[in-house]
């Protein structure tokens, strides 16, 4: 169990994943029909994760910079799709930036002058691998690869103000990758372990501004038991 819980701390932190919150925005729809939205992100967070049945690791740092592209299908209804890049620290490693993507929806299932209520679905997937071998201790760990996803589902009001918008709420988060690598010294083999959060019920609060002419600059935070994140957007409505 010792040699699986140190290779596993090598692995986690030598593949770069996404396997940590996310930014979420407001739950409602905010564009028309038709209309498109396209912005800038960075998401700060830390999480702990559960490592099959070997324990947890502690405090996984990851930052995520990419962007978002919004469609209006209704006006109660938009979808996006993200592109960007993430790096995750962990003890003494750095992944450097690896790829990562996804999409989402968001649904208006209540309108209100003042206070609208909707409801986000979102998933992203992320994948690492290095060719390396790193050493630990004793252990010789050669060919981390790790693939999986991230599920966030978010309900919740939008409060709307002059030039602004207030919005949070409950939000369940999930993760499920698969850990896979190989011990050579001492030879033991290959080893795969599953990765999941730690915590699964959080929540989130955010502010929306409007900087200018179809310019929008949002800041936002989010918590579960085990994990925590801090971030900003900006976005152009067209």
């Amino acid at each position: 169990m010792a040699k699986q819980m140190l290779a596993a701390v090598v692995v986690l932190s030598a593949c770069g994943t996404v396997m940590a919150l996310s930014p979420m925005g407001p739950p409602t729809a905010s564009l028309e029909q038709g209309q498109f939205s396209l912005g800038g992100n960075y998401f700060y967070s830390e999480m702990d994760l559960d490592v099959d049945v070997l324990g947890t690791l502690d405090d996984a740092e990851v930052q995520f910079i990419g962007t978002t592209l919004s469609y209006g299908i209704s006006e109660a209804w938009e979808v996006f799709v993200r592109l960007g890049v993430t790096d995750i620290e962990f003890e003494d490693w750095d992944s450097g930036s690896e790829f990562a993507y996804g999409f989402g929806t968001k649904v208006t299932f209540l309108e209100g002058d003042v206070v609208d209520w909707g409801v986000l679905f979102e998933m992203n997937w992320f994948e690492g691998e290095d060719d390396g071998t790193f050493l630990l201790d004793t252990y010789t760990v050669s060919d981390p690869d790790i693939d999986g996803y991230e599920m966030q589902i978010a309900v919740g009001p939008t409060y709307k103000g002059d030039g602004m918008r207030v919005y949070g709420g409950p939000f369940l988060h999930f993760v499920d990758a698969d850990l896979d690598f190989t011990v050579v010294s001492p030879a033991l083999g290959g080893v795969s372990l599953d990765v999941e959060e730690e915590s699964v019920f959080g929540g989130f609060v955010g502010t929306e501004f409007d900087i200018a002419e179809n310019a929008l600059f949002n800041i936002e935070g989010a918590f579960t038991a085990d994990a925590w994140g801090v971030g900003f957007a900006v976005a152009w409505r067209f």
